[in-house]
């Protein structure tokens, strides 16, 4: 005896508060959550998608820094050979 209830009482006690829980878990997840997890797997679907876009950006950003670093180069030397051919016809400074 504890508290005046039997353990068959308490192991009945423990045995509908367990259930309840259960019965309360499950509607949880299939009545309160159920409704979600179409829309959590569509907003984990789309997080993939921006991931794999902003990498794309990243590879096309590097790429176009490649090249504009090198028109940069280009027209420096057209730079310079304009103000060599300016120096020859015109004997001044640019």
């Amino acid at each position: 005896m504890l508290l005046g209830l039997s353990w068959g009482e308490w192991a009945s006690i423990i045995t509908v508060i367990l259930f309840m829980a259960g019965v309360v878990s499950l509607l949880f997840k299939y009545v309160v959550f159920g409704p979600f997890q179409e829309d959590i797997k569509d907003l984990n679907k789309n997080f993939k998608t921006l991931n794999d876009n902003l990498r794309e950006i990243r590879i096309s950003i590097a790429e176009l820094d490649k090249r504009v670093d090198e028109h940069d180069r280009r027209l420096d030397r057209h730079h310079e050979r304009i103000k060599d051919l300016h120096d020859k016809t015109r004997g001044g400074s640019y």
